[in-house]
């Protein structure tokens, strides 16, 4: 059936407007995302390695590759899961695609307070460490926690600025990281490496299987990104304490 509609004299003609789609363009390389996802993990290093320490004792070498092994699983995981659904929202995206959107606010919310925790658990241990060239940064709480304060505001300040100058900034911290992790490692093989001794300690202070289970649990939680593991110091037992002091 043909359409015969003709405009008649008077009749007014409604164009809807085109609106433009705007994409997201490009600004970040390799280097700038490999410097955010080392982040991520680099900092739990400074902060849940001892804790780990603490609960597996001896066995702090096979909690930590374990937790290497499922972090690697993790990284896959978030590949094939962003691959599949290219757009923000990271794991709250992917539980609303795999399951509703209930489950996916509550993730992203669980997420944020995740991220929220990390940044101040993270820019509060970096005075203790200053502490070693300045006192007051270790000895003075005030003093201490104005500058975990002025630590946030400033890395906020920089990503309310650009994208590009928090990725120079990652950048910057994740090379003189590795280049001090690297060196720690090769002055340790060199200086007091043993694998005899190495192996006499893991087999005297074996813990029992529920703290290499928990130890497990905490090395792997801390080095997924979401590190909510100091509460665990304060629960340990005096022969953990002991196993500091060897």
């Amino acid at each position: 059936m043909y359409n015969n509609w003709r405009p008649k004299p008077g009749d007014r003609i409604f164009r809807p407007r085109r609106i433009g789609r705007y994409r997201l363009r490009r600004v970040l390389g390799v280097p700038a995302l490999f410097s955010a996802g080392y982040g991520n993990v680099g900092s739990s290093i400074y902060y849940a390695l001892g804790i780990v320490a603490v609960v597996a004792m001896g066995a702090t070498p096979v909690a930590l590759g374990i937790a290497g092994i499922l972090f690697i699983f993790t990284a896959l995981t978030y590949a094939e899961g962003t691959a599949m659904l290219p757009e923000a929202g990271g794991s709250a995206s992917f539980a609303r695609h795999g399951f509703n959107d209930t489950t996916g606010f509550v993730a992203g919310w669980a997420l944020m307070l995740s991220y929220i925790v990390t940044i101040a658990i993270s820019a509060y241990t970096i005075p203790p460490y200053l502490g070693f060239f300045w006192e007051p940064f270790k000895d003075s709480v005030i003093i201490g926690t104005a500058a975990s304060m002025g630590i946030v505001v400033f890395l906020m300040t920089i990503n309310v600025i650009g994208v590009k100058e928090t990725s120079i900034i990652n950048i910057g911290a994740a090379i003189i990281d590795i280049a001090t992790q690297v060196s720690l490692v090769i002055i340790g093989f060199i200086l007091i490496f043993s694998p005899t001794v190495v192996w006499h300690r893991m087999i005297e202070n074996w813990p029992t299987v529920e703290n290499l289970v928990l130890g497990i649990a905490l090395a792997t939680i801390a080095y997924t990104g979401i590190k909510p593991c100091l509460r665990w110091l304060k629960k340990q037992s005096s022969r953990r304490e002991e196993y500091l002091g060897h």
